[in-house]
């Protein structure tokens, strides 16, 4: 190995070691998995060792901005093709753990549960997962207005329930 090749190696390594953590917490805040934040890593890694030229030192303003940012782009990059790929399911949905912040049994809990599976999907995925309409439309392959649509009667399907139960909102 020559005297570049080493010292690129040695450079690499040294910035990997110094921001591995860093960059793990970023791609699990953005992935929300184990599995795949190690990808974005990888891929991430395989991204800075390309460019490892760019940073003259490691440690230097500017470096940790940089690497920060590769491994950002390779998490969203990650997250963008699984959400074409996704097809969620309400057990899905369920098994993630959608908090609807109700309690069981609850009136609203009720409702929801007599939706229409589809309905009651784009429910969840909006106002229990955070999923814009516009996301959940993507993952359920419908469009953005079908989506919107749905929720809105889901929404009053909800209402209608409610107020047959005499529930307040």
């Amino acid at each position: 190995m020559n005297k570049q090749k080493q010292s690129k190696a040695q450079k690499f390594d040294e910035l990997f070691n110094r921001y591995y953590k860093a960059m793990m917490s970023t791609a699990l805040r953005i992935l929300g998995n184990e599995r795949d934040a190690e990808d974005a890593v990888q891929q991430a890694g395989e991204a800075l060792y390309r460019h490892i030229d760019k940073i003259k030192t490691v440690g230097e303003n500017g470096c940790s901005t940089f690497v920060m940012m590769t491994v950002e782009r390779k998490a969203l990059d990650i997250r963008k093709i699984k959400s074409r790929r996704a097809e969620i399911s309400l057990d899905v949905a369920l098994d993630r753990g959608v908090e609807m912040h109700v309690d069981e049994g609850s009136p609203v809990q009720s409702a929801i549960a007599a939706l229409p599976p589809r309905e009651r999907q784009i429910v969840l995925m909006v106002h229990g997962m955070g999923y814009s309409i516009k996301e959940t439309a993507k993952i359920m392959g419908l469009t953005y207005a079908t989506t919107q649509k749905m929720l809105w009667k889901a929404k009053n399907d909800i209402k209608n329930t409610l107020a047959e139960k005499g529930e307040t909102q």
